[in-house]
């Protein structure tokens, strides 16, 4: 009897170890699986700045090249202004080499109203230009930023994936011990 009883203490303290080992084996396993989702997660968010980043890029080259579109239509409607400008002034200056004083007198209020009326027109187009420049330089600008955030993330991908890998592979080893 003593034999059977000492027996059956060997297998319960035997079992008992071995109930004792998978329970440390599974938080381990359990950690190592874990740290695999966290890398993946990590991996995914990389991924999702990348895409954002390549919004900015492709946002960006948009914005500047509407507003270079916007800028050559600008610089002809200038070429246009100051055309009206040299065309109106034009018959004006003749009207000065008349010998007929009223004229002449005309003539120089003619022309003030014609410098005024370029004035205003080149004041309106000169703001126009400052905000479309102001456009194409905020469209390089996101350009550049969703670059230099291409890059930042790129690189955190490759050091996430490489830590992917890391994780992937010790559950693996884990996994084969057990």
């Amino acid at each position: 009897m003593k034999f059977s009883t000492l027996s059956l203490l060997i297998v319960i303290a035997f079992s008992g170890s071995i109930i004792c080992q998978g329970q440390e084996a599974n938080p381990r396993m359990a950690r190592l699986i874990e740290k695999v989702n966290i890398a993946q997660q990590k991996v995914n968010d990389a991924d999702a700045l990348i895409f954002s980043a390549d919004s900015l890029i492709e946002e960006g080259g948009k914005i500047a090249k509407q507003a270079e579109a916007d800028l050559k239509v600008l610089a002809q409607e200038r070429r246009d202004i100051e055309r009206d400008f040299f065309n109106a002034k034009k018959p004006i200056e003749k009207q000065f080499r008349s010998k007929d004083k009223e004229e002449v007198k005309q003539a120089k209020i003619d022309l003030k109203e014609v410098e005024n009326e370029n004035k205003s027109a080149m004041r309106n187009w000169d703001s126009r230009y400052r905000i479309l420049v102001k456009e194409y330089d905020s469209g390089n600008k996101l350009t550049a930023k969703g670059k230099a955030n291409q890059k930042k993330a790129k690189a955190r991908k490759k050091d996430y994936e490489k830590k992917l890998k890391t994780a992937e592979k010790n559950l693996a080893q884990a996994e084969k011990e057990n």
